[in-house]
């Protein structure tokens, strides 16, 4: 009976961490020119602004997760611009072609050119999901290419888990550990 146990237990330790592991991903997105919400200037150095962002972007190859596809989304950044140097930080909100999403959290810098930012590298983080993407985990890079009009070409890469559904205890497995 203890030998069972001992089997089922390392069955069930097997399989979790099969579930856990990494799956890659990666995906290309087409971003609009970007809605500048607010812009103040620091005025602490000639040229220092920062300013509220939100970006609004379609997936040209959509990035797939749990046999899903992510369609469109939207960002919302902080944006802080020197005349050397552009970074932003800030929240990304995917939907995927069935309803759910997930949510990142982005940071990323550029050097500056002539008033205007050059290929950024940014990293993110899964901070959260719905539906199939509950409980998602993971993190990865990017890189952002802004072109003359003021949009972008974002390429993405990464790795995600999502978390097994914890194992709910019934009143006959209860009954059954109580009885042994």
């Amino acid at each position: 009976m203890k030998l069972r146990l001992v089997c089922a237990v390392g069955l069930v330790a097997l399989f979790a961490s099969v579930a856990g592991a990494q799956t890659k991903v990666s995906g290309a997105q087409k971003c609009d020119k970007p809605e500048v919400v607010g812009t103040q200037e620091v005025t602490d150095k000639a040229g220092h602004t920062m300013s509220l962002v939100k970006y609004s972007c379609k997936w040209t190859t959509p990035m797939e997760m749990e046999g899903l596809k992510a369609k469109d989304g939207a960002s919302v950044a902080f944006s802080d611009v020197t005349a050397t140097r552009a970074s932003a930080d800030g929240t990304y909100v995917a939907n995927m072609e069935n309803g759910d999403k997930f949510f990142v959290s982005f940071r990323d810098s550029s050097a500056m050119k002539d008033g205007k930012p050059g290929a950024a590298k940014g990293t993110w983080s899964y901070t959260g999901g719905t539906g199939k993407l509950k409980g998602v985990t993971g993190k990865g890079t990017y890189g952002v290419t802004v072109n003359d009009d003021g949009t972008a070409a974002v390429s993405v890469e990464g790795e995600y888990t999502i978390a097994a559904p914890a194992m709910k205890k019934t009143a006959a497995t209860t009954k059954k550990k109580a009885s042994n």
